[in-house]
């Protein structure tokens, strides 16, 4: 019998299974503890209306305005539980797991929430929410690369391109960002304006042709001034003799915002070929500029990763190294998916192999740097031989590095849904792909010289509490997925299919067996661009 509490704190109600049976029901219970209540799961079905009614009391007298379910399962019934109540405005889903379809009707029935957190939920379910106007949804599962599109625009998240009203397109919208604009425009049904704080033909004609191509309307493109406004004013003269009908059938307006300071001279009448020539160096030095922004923005997060690199060989070089001859690691310098490849042997030192006597030592002074910090990552062959942090979400480490400073490259980190100290049945390890950094040398592992060499199937993984050694068992690049990114599951048959399932994507067979009972770790990383992912997965052999 399942036994479910409803516990009551400051203004929240939190909804989630109990492990102690009971038997109180409403109506032979002389004291109840409104701040606990305790009901089995067939009581609450069986008594629907009067536990309902109820807790409609508790809640307008505790003025509670939120609630936390944190099943998955016990949705549906706290739904039903609320019905009748008008005080409950936000709710938090609290378990890792989708919303199903039986539970999008009951919030589609609800007319009271105006707040949703959830994991995540399938598109064409949030498409389909959005007719109750006042409940908005955020999803918690990220989007792992971003764009310089997505993330000038803040498109963190599914339920933040799907609401987004105004975009701003800067000098750094690059020609292959018009795929994930594409992506965005299939998603969002909010977007009112976009802003070119810069002008380019090309993209002006592009985004036109787009919105011909996915049938948009309704949407207001504004210019300004401090581009060349005779090209500007001739394009859009031209946009609109040959996409005349399409413009406005479809209500597609173009906006030019001028300086008062423009207003006032009344520049546009008065310009001239040297006015235009200025302003196209104006234009070019901008760009210039922008470009050595990037550059520098780049350069500074490479100069901060060496940094760091330099003060994590200072602590290790601390201790003495012992029998340390034979341990010296192959890295491989080729091109992504190069079968034939050159190796050149250097010094690198499985550390926490070498050092375990000193191990947590060593791990305490990592810990006196970033107190996130769970263990020590090395990939064989590779680059990787590196500490892992773990932050409270899975955005935090995509744009901090170890010293917690902010760094477009990130760092290494693990699934905030991993525990180190109780393994889940799949740890999760995530890296940027960056100029050869982070995990940007993962890419070796695709080379049939390095798949088929058995000194490179294992991995050692530490944390502070265990030594642990995993075997390779699949390695594989897919489109842009999340499929893969489960930490637990219901039972050991559903983890046996997915160990099938991924098994199965392998570009090569390791003959390594993973049983249902056996603990997995997975390394995930972008590649062609973010427009798949390279992933590898490994069985935990030692400990």
């Amino acid at each position: 019998m399942n036994n479910i509490l409803l516990k009551i704190s400051s203004d929240l109600l939190t909804i989630s299974y109990a492990k102690k049976s009971t038997d109180k029901n409403l109506n032979n219970t002389n004291i109840i503890d409104t701040k606990n209540l305790l009901f089995s799961y067939e009581y609450i079905l069986e008594n629907m209306e009067l536990v309902s009614s109820f807790l409609n009391t508790v809640l307008i007298k505790n003025n509670i305005s939120k609630v936390k379910v944190n099943n998955i399962e016990l949705v549906s019934l706290t739904l039903d539980l609320l019905s009748i109540n008008n005080t409950i405005k936000n709710m938090l889903i609290n378990d890792d797991k989708p919303i199903n379809y039986d539970i999008f009707l009951k919030l589609l029935d609800n007319k009271t929430l105006e707040y949703l957190n959830c994991y995540d939920i399938p598109p064409f379910l949030l498409e389909r929410l959005d007719i109750n106007k006042n409940l908005k949804v955020e999803v918690r599962s990220e989007i792992f690369f971003l764009s310089n599109f997505m993330e000038s625009n803040k498109l963190y998240k599914y339920s933040d391109i799907y609401y987004k009203k105004t975009l701003v397109l800067t000098s750094n919208f690059l020609v292959q960002d018009l795929e994930d604009f594409r992506t965005f425009l299939n998603i969002n049904k909010y977007l009112k304006t976009i802003h070119l704080k810069y002008y380019s033909n090309d993209l002006i004609y592009s985004i036109i042709d787009i919105f011909k191509e996915y049938n948009i309307r309704d949407k207001v493109i504004v210019f300004y001034e401090n581009n060349n406004i005779k090209v500007i004013v001739n394009s859009i003269n031209y946009l609109k003799s040959i996409y005349n009908n399409y413009l406005d059938k479809n209500n597609i307006d173009f906006k030019i915002v001028y300086s008062k300071e423009y207003k006032r001279k009344n520049l546009f009448k008065q310009l001239n070929f040297i006015t235009l020539k200025y302003i196209c160096i104006v234009v070019t030095v901008c760009g210039i500029v922008f470009s050595a922004l990037d550059f520098y923005k780049n350069y500074s997060s490479q100069k901060k990763l060496e940094s760091i690199d330099t003060q994590l060989t200072d602590i290790l070089d601390n201790y003495e190294l012992d029998n340390i001859e034979g341990n010296d690691i192959e890295y491989i310098d080729t091109e992504e998916n190069e079968e034939d490849s050159t190796t050149t042997t250097t010094s690198g030192v499985d550390y926490f192999s070498v050092y375990y006597n000193r191990y947590n030592q060593i791990f305490e002074e990592l810990e006196s740097i970033n107190n996130d910090t769970v263990g020590w990552l090395t990939v064989n062959n590779t680059n990787i031989n590196t500490p892992v942090v773990q932050s409270t979400d899975n955005s935090y480490y995509l744009t901090h590095d170890f010293n917690k400073k902010y760094n477009s490259y990130g760092w290494i980190f693990m699934d905030y849904r991993n525990n180190i100290y109780n393994l889940s049945n799949n740890t999760i390890i995530y890296g940027h792909n960056k100029n050869g950094r982070l995990f940007g040398s993962l890419r070796y592992v695709l080379n049939k010289s390095w798949y088929t060499n058995t000194d490179n199937h294992t991995i050692t993984f530490n944390t502070k509490f265990k030594n642990m050694k995993w075997k390779i068992f699949s390695i594989y690049k897919i489109p842009t997925s999340n499929d893969y990114l489960y930490a637990n599951f219901e039972d050991l048959t559903e983890f046996n299919s997915f160990i099938n399932y991924i098994k199965d994507r392998s570009i090569y067979d390791f003959n390594v067996e993973v049983k249902s009972t056996d603990h997995i770790l997975t390394l995930s990383t972008c590649s062609n661009n973010a427009t798949q992912r390279l992933v590898i997965h490994a069985v935990l052999i030692d400990e």
